[in-house]
């Protein structure tokens, strides 16, 4: 995990410093780098996580409660939902796991650490990457204990926030502690006002949800953490910077020089050489008494730069990157100066198309399981008038994969044939369930005869 930090965060010392020995002296520089491990894990998060990717629930109190009339309002709007969502997203496929670990601000807590009802409570939700996360127990791959760390500062001072989540007799108890760091150690100090040491929750929902790609963690399959989209690129990662060093040093080392005589310097008042060109006497020079022979005409020196060649070593390095992190291959194009996203069409056949598919089924069910346990916490303990156990759906944005104006003029025509349904027309595009996609057709055609006779009489 500790590699694939250092890549995401595109600086990896024992490779990209460079000791350079010129034969007269050594020195170090930092490598070109185009931080291609962060950008695949930003294009993962936007593919799956964007602002067109909704939350549907077939009980509309219960969607009120958890994201407002239009979706990004309630308690998810509270906690800036689609903003630390897509950029959870991107730490969790950069890191392999990330966390969505849930508190009550303002609880109703008794002397024992049981909560009670308590309306003015708020919902807080603390965003965590994988080096946050300690597991503690687990059933195959099913996190159902941990503890989970986050870094703290108070009037300048550094604290590290500890959160253990465990099961007591088949119920959840959190225990908080408080660790100040002084010189890279750290002491537990008395916990802030505010901050519950035990909090009893009285049943089995967790308080966190665990988020990981869809893929399998090859390294340690016996633990319950993920892997990151780019774990096995570590190869093809180190190929792109060096690719895309060597063609900036060509650069670099490739600028026209000129070699001219000493004779043809001039000496200013301080004893320094100069040349014509500092003085501007680009056209005319006076020697004195020398002969103008040709050793004394000023030599070019205008190396070959093989851009060409370093550009194509570099797309076909990109090439591989893209096809491993499962995007299909030309999924990057370099342009000569930046790496852009290719534009092209996207079947169904293609390797994107069946790698966002794959990621948006363990994805959903992380979201839905996220859902239902904020909608627990505010029936339980803030008396809200909610259905966890309720529908919850997602609907992801496949307008990249094809344009959704396209897909849905494709599916009228269908409608219209009586291919399609207009429940499933519906279902599709509205994230109704079938009952409730039946139930609005009905009472818009019963409002549409009611019209209708309206306009007769």
């Amino acid at each position: 995990m500790d590699g694939w930090r250092k890549w995401y965060s595109g600086t990896d010392e024992s490779f990209h410093k460079v000791i350079v020995n010129n034969g007269v002296s050594v020195c170090e520089r930092e490598m070109y780098r185009l931080y291609m491990a962060k950008k695949v894990a930003e294009d993962w998060a936007n593919l799956l996580m964007n602002e067109k990717t909704k939350i549907t629930l077939d009980h509309r109190h219960s969607s009120v409660i958890l994201q407002g009339d239009d979706g990004n309002g309630g308690i998810l709007g509270e906690n800036d939902f689609r903003v630390n969502i897509n950029r959870l997203t991107e730490q969790t496929f950069a890191l392999g796991t990330g966390a969505a670990v849930c508190y009550l601000e303002n609880a109703n807590i008794d002397e024992y650490g049981n909560l009670g009802y308590s309306p003015e409570a708020k919902i807080k939700i603390d965003w965590l990457a994988a080096d946050n996360i300690i597991p503690l127990s687990w059933q195959q791959d099913r996190l159902r204990e941990a503890a989970f760390i986050s870094d703290v500062v108070l009037h300048g001072d550094k604290f590290a926030y500890l959160q253990v989540h465990r099961l007591e007799e088949d119920s959840y108890v959190i225990t908080s502690h408080f660790f100040k760091e002084n010189d890279f150690s750290y002491k537990e100090v008395s916990l802030p006002s505010g901050i519950a040491r035990k909090v009893r929750t009285g049943n089995d929902t967790p308080w966190f949800t665990i988020f990981k790609p869809n893929i399998v963690n090859s390294l340690f399959p016996d633990l319950p953490m993920g892997i990151s989209v780019f774990a096995g690129c570590k190869d093809i990662l180190k190929g792109i910077d060096l690719c895309y060093d060597s063609l900036n040093m060509e650069f670099y080392l490739g600028k026209k020089m000129v070699f001219l005589r000493k004779d043809l310097l001039s000496e200013d008042e301080e004893g320094y050489l100069y040349a014509p060109q500092d003085s501007n006497k680009q056209l005319f020079m006076y020697i004195g008494d020398k002969t103008m022979d040709g050793d004394m005409i000023p030599k070019e020196f205008n190396p070959t730069l093989r851009v060409d060649a370093h550009t194509a070593a570099l797309q076909q390095q990109l090439n591989y990157l893209a096809g491993k992190c499962g995007f299909g291959e030309n999924h990057y194009r370099f342009d000569g100066s930046s790496v852009a996203t290719a534009t092209q069409v996207i079947s169904e056949n293609s390797n994107l198309f069946r790698s966002v598919k794959k990621h948006e089924i363990a994805l959903e069910s992380q979201i839905v399981s996220f859902a239902r346990g904020i909608l627990t916490i505010a029936r339980d303990f803030i008396g809200r008038r909610v259905l966890p156990d309720c529908r919850i759906a997602v609907c992801f944005d496949d307008s990249i994969i094809e344009d959704m104006a396209t897909m849905q003029r494709r599916d009228l025509e269908l409608l219209d044939a009586g291919v399609m349904q207009k429940w499933e027309f519906r279902q599709k595009y509205f994230g109704e369930d079938e009952k409730t996609a039946k139930k609005i057709i009905r009472e818009t055609i019963k409002e549409t005869i009611t019209e209708t006779e309206k306009e007769r009489n």
